[in-house]
């Protein structure tokens, strides 16, 4: 018997699956601190895979709509400046993680790659890592914490935004097309969770 965790920030991440008794659906909020401080609430449990889902804001081509499913994540706001200060517990500069690339039958054609995370929002204003292909405000903290526990992690998202470049709809249009339905990521949180843990790897420092 084991745990699956799903992770969204807020309800209107949440999958339009099946729910079972080993599949737990974790609302932790928005941002970097509440995603760790509310999955660790439910640690106590054998977790043997943690399911991270959301919306994010497209970067570097990745379009509104598109589904997202990171291989890498680093926190882009972390920022010590000029100093000669170690990140600690074998962290370089901004934690980075990866983990290895997963198929879906459900996505033959997602986007993947970096996926940067930070406590702000950003538009083409901020600089923006050249080879993030979306950023986010939890990925990169629970794939620390997955790395840290050696628990096998997916991150999958959906664009609902574009933060550097034109967009067809705004994000109230976004959220009005996809309430009935649900994310288009549902389906491939099932055949996770069908899949179960074997086959995906925790995240490893890079």
């Amino acid at each position: 018997m084991f745990m699956i965790l799903v992770t969204f920030a807020m309800p209107e991440e949440k999958p339009h699956i099946e729910w079972n008794e080993n599949v737990l659906p974790v609302q932790t909020g928005i941002g970097k601190v509440l995603a760790v401080s509310q999955v660790a609430k439910h640690l106590h449990q054998p977790v043997e895979l943690i399911i991270s889902v959301g919306f994010c804001g497209g970067l570097n081509g990745t379009r509104q709509g598109d589904l997202v499913l990171a291989s890498s994540a680093r926190q882009w706001d972390l920022f010590l400046g000029d100093l000669d200060i170690p990140l600690g517990h074998g962290y370089a500069m901004h934690a980075p993680v990866s983990w290895p690339e997963i198929s879906l039958e459900g996505i033959p054609e997602p986007r993947r790659g970096m996926i940067i995370s930070g406590d702000r929002f950003v538009d083409r204003s901020v600089h923006i890592d050249p080879s993030a292909i979306a950023v986010d405000m939890e990925t990169a903290a629970l794939a620390v914490l997955a790395c840290e526990l050696g628990i096998p992690f997916v991150s999958l998202r959906e664009a609902s935004d574009v933060a550097d470049g034109p967009q067809h709809d705004t994000h109230a249009q976004f959220m009005e097309r996809i309430a009935d339905r649900g994310p288009d990521y549902s389906a491939a949180v099932e055949e996770l969770i069908a899949r179960g843990p074997e086959g995906i790897s925790a995240p490893e420092k890079i």
